[in-house]
């Protein structure tokens, strides 16, 4: 809006000098964008928490206004939505008795921003369509350790958003409002694709190829948890 080229008369400067004397919403929310299947969980204001002396209610509205009901509607299971929305609310609680301090307030900043757990709906989606996609049951297998030895590098804190992101990219769609879903219609061809993509991640980070049964509930909560231990415990 701002960028508008203002008119020349006088009363143009008065909206220009409106907007400028109020504040924004952009501080105060938390934006939870999907950019190619990309939930991008970040705060509008993520540094307003250090800027503003109220950090605290701008990370309960953050958190309670944006990004639980964008859980709500994602492509997560059931199952891990209400369970990660679960330790959100309990999150929303100890942020306003204000039992988190500010470095863990930090930590947690961060751990939403570049948190790709938030986008497993995605990769559910994939292994819900391989078999109706035509893998075979060798790669539908593959597909399976593939997914674990993602969620290893998530839980290790070695797998970002964005990396997560890039393996999404081709298999998503983008809606009018902006966010993206993986396809209800994948060929076997786009779910290889997928599997190059994330084996290339997996091999640069030497991923261990072993059995790794952890859900994305239980893989919010290890990062959670994580984000919010003392320093010497985070490592």
């Amino acid at each position: 809006m701002s960028d508008q080229q203002a008119p020349s008369n006088s009363q143009s400067d008065q909206p220009d000098q409106q907007a400028k004397s109020e504040p924004g919403l952009g501080p105060a929310c938390m934006v939870v964008a999907i950019l190619g299947l990309a939930a991008v969980c970040a705060f509008c204001g993520l540094g307003s928490w250090f800027v503003f002396s109220n950090q605290y209610p701008l990370a309960v509205k953050s958190i309670d206004k944006q990004l639980i009901p964008w859980i709500e509607s994602s492509q997560l299971a059931i199952e891990d939505k209400q369970s990660i929305v679960a330790q959100l609310e309990d999150l929303v609680i100890q942020l306003n008795a204000q039992t988190i301090d500010r470095k863990q307030l930090g930590r947690l900043r961060n751990c939403l921003q570049d948190n790709p757990v938030l986008l497993w709906g995605g990769v559910q989606s994939i292994q819900k369509q391989a078999s109706d996609a035509g893998l075979s049951t060798t790669e539908i297998a593959t597909l399976e350790r593939t997914c674990q030895r993602l969620m290893r590098m998530a839980t290790d804190r070695k797998l970002g958003r964005t990396d997560l992101e890039f393996t999404l990219q081709d298999l998503s769609t983008t809606n009018r409002d902006g966010t993206s879903l993986v396809k209800n219609d994948l060929t076997g061809d786009q779910i290889r694709s997928f599997l190059k993509r994330a084996d290339n991640i997996l091999g640069r980070n030497k991923t261990l190829n072993e059995p790794y049964q952890v859900t994305p509930a239980e893989a919010f909560e290890i990062l959670l948890k994580a984000s919010l231990a003392p320093p010497e415990e985070s490592h």
